[in-house]
């Protein structure tokens, strides 16, 4: 059953990496006037009803996000990687879907998470899109349905797999192809040299 109502949807922006290969917070990373987080946070305002900021118990909130008023939602367990944020923000708001979003994709656009909405599917636990890299599912731009709480506390809690990838290869997710036009849409950056490269690409978008 495929849904378009992207009023009922809510987001999260999963903010709480700790950065160490890129040396500082990839979320303040600037591109043109405006710093990634805020970019994001327009993004997902654009999408969701609401929208919330993820982060880690110790990490400061951001000025972008107390300037935009946006909810706070705390990691409940450090160092367990993004699907402690997940996990924390569909047990916030459990009867909700998800749109689950990395902070660190500056080459996502409207029209990739139009296409996310728009192909979503209520009736599997995920919706999310292939990697072009290898191929296996991309969790961190992905709808999280409310029947994906239960699937992910089981797999945390009892199997030990803190890896939302591996938990979506194991409980048939809805898979969509990347729209051609925006096939590296869902690139990240982790280093600064990849900052480069996003700076020179972007540029060249922007022509």
């Amino acid at each position: 059953m495929a849904l378009s109502d992207k009023n009922e949807l809510y987001g999260v922006l999963l903010a709480g990496g700790s950065s160490v290969r890129m040396g500082k917070d990839k979320a303040q990373l600037r591109y043109g006037n405006r710093s990634q987080l805020e970019i994001a946070l327009d993004l997902a305002g654009r999408h969701c009803s609401r929208v919330f900021l993820s982060l880690r118990q110790d990490q400061a909130v951001p000025i972008e996000a107390k300037t935009a008023g946006i909810a706070i939602i705390r990691d409940p367990v450090e160092n367990t990687g993004p699907l402690a944020g997940i996990l924390a923000a569909l047990q916030e708001h459990p009867g909700k879907p998800w749109l689950i979003l990395a902070v660190d994709l500056p080459f996502l656009n409207s029209d990739t998470l139009d296409y996310l909405i728009n192909n979503r599917d209520a009736d599997c636990p995920f919706t999310a899109f292939n990697s072009n890299f290898d191929g296996l599912p991309e969790p961190l731009c992905a709808i999280y349905e409310p029947m994906a709480l239960p699937l992910l506390q089981d797999f945390f809690h009892k199997r030990g797999n803190r890896c939302p990838r591996k938990i979506m290869m194991q409980t048939n997710p809805k898979m969509l192809q990347l729209p051609s036009p925006h096939a590296r849409a869902l690139d990240n950056i982790n280093t600064p040299d990849d900052y480069k490269e996003a700076i020179q690409r972007l540029n060249l978008i922007n022509q």
